[in-house]
């Protein structure tokens, strides 16, 4: 996710609480039945600076129970945040941001990583438009209470990626730390507690509290899962969803990983292959990663990198098996696909010069590795929950023998997950949550080409199962299209301000003119004319 926006603030200083009503009933002495509250929301001094450019924000953290079977037992916390529309229009309800996807990663409320980017980069269709943006951190991530992080994992990550290890023994480090974590984490957490079924009852406890009607619902990647769920189970309190690098239910990512990991290296390979002045610079490149993941296997290569977790430098040792995991995280942001070639030739050599695109792909991995704010565990309870159990692992692990270099690293990731779920040892999610979810409520999917994790064509396919729903895609990005291009941002507020207008022709319009100015932009940076790319990539189609 990336990008950043702008407006007016107020910190609330109050401490408000508000009674949710829950499923328990009792009858007072009128005959009045009464709903016991179980949730309620707590408001905050907001822990993060603003400054005037801020719209009016306020603060919460909502309590609900950890199970909701057993409401009255252990409690839990997640942040809440509303940021209020500059000029509020009363016709139109609030959106709602149900996190940054992962599952696990933290939305970066957290006084340290907290900015304008959270209201910013969504102000054209909520504050600038008269609506308000609440922002949450599910149960398990973020500033929720508790954040279920393996911190097990983050010390031993450190450490091992210091030192050559093959891929049995990282894969053993791994599964130690994960046996660790469970065995503190479940002590006073009961992990089966944390899904998108769950997180979908949040919300709409959530509504309730704060007496709306309906919300708006956004999701990015694993949130946009959410956002289905709750139209799914709470179809009522739901106008109208956003579902960006989107995460369909009826897709089983697990079982398509050897093929998906395929394509996403291939793409990144063919964007310089199919360009005529790439290919003459970077020639068999495809050929030349191989070589590299084969050298680097066997004489792995210490890169010293600077991350924002570490002091000094940091001398991560670089084997082949690595470098594929590091390329393929580096493929979730589309400006890398012109670093890679780059990254390749200077992988190459031995000394020090253009390794610059290697240790910033590294870095960037190391920081997602080492995030103290991600709930990994929540992460993993996710998976075994609602994706593990419709995996035939076995195909999988055959598949990837059809995956050249990746195999290993294929077969390695798919015992990991297995490993863990074994751990883990949670309920299976009953087969609702492998089946797709035909919400009547309008819809708006976009979706990038170039996404390494999410395959449009398989989105292209789930997507027709929603009745009323819009397509963009767009080919030239790769995972989070709001994030990438202002014209997304704006098709989406457009589509909240009158779902039944299509936004296909007005967005077409929109990208190529920020194409455009950005090969203008490029052009003047690199000092000399460039060839024309205006036709490189299409508009956004419309699927329906």
């Amino acid at each position: 996710m990336r990008k950043a926006r702008l407006l007016t603030a107020f910190t609330l200083l109050l401490t408000l609480l508000i009674g949710a009503c829950e499923r328990p009933t009792q009858t007072n002495q009128s005959g009045e039945v009464q709903q016991k509250q179980y949730a309620r929301l707590i408001a905050k001094p907001c822990w993060f600076k603003t400054d005037d450019t801020w719209p009016f924000t306020q603060c919460f953290m909502m309590e609900v129970p950890e199970d909701y079977r057993h409401p009255e037992k252990r409690k839990i916390r997640f942040p809440v945040v509303r940021f209020r529309a500059t000029n509020p229009d009363p016709s139109k309800i609030p959106l709602l941001h149900l996190g940054a996807g992962g599952p696990g990663a933290s939305m970066g409320l957290e006084p340290e990583n907290a900015s304008d980017w959270l209201w910013l980069n969504y102000a054209a269709m909520t504050v600038e438009d008269g609506r308000d943006l609440f922002v949450i951190d599910p149960r398990g991530t973020g500033m929720a209470q508790p954040r279920l992080t393996c911190s097990e994992f983050i010390e031993d990550a450190d450490t091992a990626f210091q030192r050559n290890l093959s891929p049995e023994e990282e894969a053993r480090v791994f599964s130690f730390s994960m046996e660790r974590c469970y065995s503190r984490l479940s002590k006073g957490s009961d992990l089966a507690q944390y899904n998108s079924s769950v997180i979908a009852r949040d919300v709409d406890e959530l509504r309730k509290l704060f007496k709306l009607d309906k919300f708006d619902l956004y999701g990015v990647s694993y949130s946009s899962r959410y956002a289905l769920t709750v139209a799914r189970d709470y179809p009522e309190s739901v106008r109208a969803l956003v579902l960006n690098s989107a995460v369909f239910p009826n897709i089983v990512y697990t079982q398509q990983l050897p093929q998906d990991s395929l394509a996403a290296y291939e793409r990144g390979l063919k964007h310089c292959i199919d360009d005529e002045k790439c290919n003459s610079l970077y020639p068999d490149l495809r050929r030349r990663l191989e070589n590299l993941v084969q050298t680097l296997d066997e004489k792995p290569r210490t890169i010293s990198i600077k991350h924002r977790y570490s002091k000094q430098r940091y001398p991560f040792v670089l084997t082949g098996q690595r470098l594929l995991r590091v390329l393929f995280q580096a493929l979730y942001n589309e400006n890398f696909y012109n670093e890679l070639p780059k990254m390749i030739e200077g992988l190459e050599s031995n000394n020090d010069e253009g390794l610059q695109p290697a240790q910033e792909a590294i870095a960037h991995f190391m920081e997602i590795v080492l995030d103290p704010y991600f709930g990994d565990a929540a992460g993993v309870s996710h998976f075994c929950y609602e994706e593990a159990p419709f995996v035939n692992f076995d195909k999988a692990k055959a598949s990837a023998a059809e995956t050249g270099i990746l195999g290993g690293a294929v077969r390695s990731d798919l015992n990991l997950l297995q490993i863990q779920c074994r751990i883990w040892a949670i309920p299976s999610a009953p087969l609702t949550e492998s089946q797709a979810i035909a919400t009547p409520a309008p819809v708006i999917v976009l979706h990038g080409g170039l996404d390494p994790v999410l395959a449009a064509n398989d989105v292209d396919t789930a997507r027709k199962e929603l009745p009323n729903h819009q397509w963009l895609l767009f080919p030239n990005l790769a995972h989070d299209i709001i994030s990438a291009s202002n014209c997304a941002e704006r098709a989406v507020a457009r589509f909240l301000d009158n779902p039944k207008e299509d936004q296909t022709e007005t967005t077409m319009t929109c990208r190529k003119a920020e194409l455009a100015d950005q090969l203008s932009t490029q052009q003047e940076s690199d000092q000399e004319p460039t060839e024309s790319q205006a036709a490189e990539v299409p508009a956004p189609e419309s699927g329906q």
